[in-house]
């Protein structure tokens, strides 16, 4: 599976650039807000250029600071990179419209079968005259400008509570999900098929959901388990803000993978509905990393209880890694397999 793992690295890196070679020839100045530049290439040009360049990573990819929302003040330009999901666009651009004046240009990168084409759809009136200043390598980079319609540019202001049921419970949980999350606003098939197999946790049990998105797994675990010690970790900021106000007794850690947990005591379940993309791109790279290193973070006889797609085919992968592998569920979509080292 891991020949699959550096193409969304290859796709933001070839946007990134086409975008870049764009921009220095414009040589922008001022104070930009550049969203989403995980490669840093469009940052870079415009910094190498003499723009006063401002990041914001809404996800931790590679190490790099992220935060659910841009920063505070004022900003002569802007440069998105288009993320996955029209949702997660839609609130994205008012956030960096939020922060610009009227006539400002905002410039947007993307592939084309990332829908690039389709951007100006979404615009919202938030801006107008889109014009396409570079088509290479099936990437483009848009220009367009700022209007005066007014922009939700708050976090809070895209927050919404969704009333999800507990598969085999009478209970409905009432959880905070924000656009661009995962499932957002439905309990999807392959939490529900975790949730149904998911093993007795003991009380005081120390419980790690990877890939926890706004922790609905962890909520379920805490309503079936009161007095387990929950973490969550994630990649995207916005998901763990999410995620805190669910489950606010529950530590939280920004990461991309099991390091960022650095050296704690261990946990005697790890549960996950991992993600299997990066981008547009299916991405088995964070699976792999999690079934390798799950070693060294659980306790003696603990498990790591994972939920893929069946076509993902990762059962050779558990028993490989595991001492035991037992697959608990399967549909014609989904496994849910449990692994246990020796």
């Amino acid at each position: 599976m891991s020949r699959l793992s550096n193409r969304a690295t290859d796709r933001d890196s070839t946007v990134a650039g086409v975008a870049a070679e764009a921009l220095a020839e414009r040589r922008p100045q001022g104070r930009i807000l550049v969203a989403g530049d995980t490669d840093g290439a469009i940052g870079e040009a415009l910094a190498d250029g003499g723009a006063e360049v401002v990041s914001w990573h809404r996800q931790a990819f590679d190490g790099k600071p992220a935060t659910p929302w841009p920063a505070d003040g004022a900003f002569d330009a802007a440069v998105l990179r288009l993320p996955r999901g029209w949702a997660a666009f839609e609130m994205a651009l008012h956030a960096l419209a939020a922060r610009l004046p009227a006539g400002a240009p905002l410039w947007i990168a993307g592939s084309n079968d990332e829908g690039i084409t389709s951007a100006p759809k979404r615009f919202d009136g938030l801006a107008e005259g889109v014009e396409t200043l570079t088509i290479k390598r099936r990437a483009r980079l848009l220009e367009t400008r700022r209007t005066n319609d007014s922009a939700r540019g708050n976090l809070e202001d895209w927050r919404q509570t969704v009333a999800l049921p507990l598969p085999g419970r009478d209970e409905v949980l009432d959880l905070v999900s924000y656009p661009g999350l995962f499932a957002h606003g439905r309990l999807d098939t392959g939490t529900e098929c975790l949730l149904q197999v998911l093993p007795e946790i003991a009380a005081g049990t120390a419980v790690l959901d990877f890939g926890c998105g706004a922790g609905v797994i962890a909520r379920a675990v805490r309503e079936r388990t009161p007095d387990a010690r929950l973490t969550l970790l994630d990649i995207d900021a916005v998901a763990l803000h999410a995620a805190r106000q669910n489950v606010p007794d529950a530590e939280c850690v920004l990461s991309d993978g099991l390091a960022g947990l650095g050296a704690r005591e261990r946990f005697g379940l790890i549960v996950s509905n991992p993600p299997l993309h990066r981008g547009k791109d299916e991405d088995f790279g964070m699976l792999e990393a999690l079934v390798a290193g799950t070693k060294q973070y659980l306790k003696l006889r603990g498990s790591l209880v994972a939920v893929t797609q069946r076509t993902a085919g990762v059962g050779k992968l558990f028993k490989t890694a595991f001492g035991h592998a037992d697959l608990l569920l399967e549909t014609p979509q989904f496994q849910v397999w449990k692994g246990t080292p020796k």
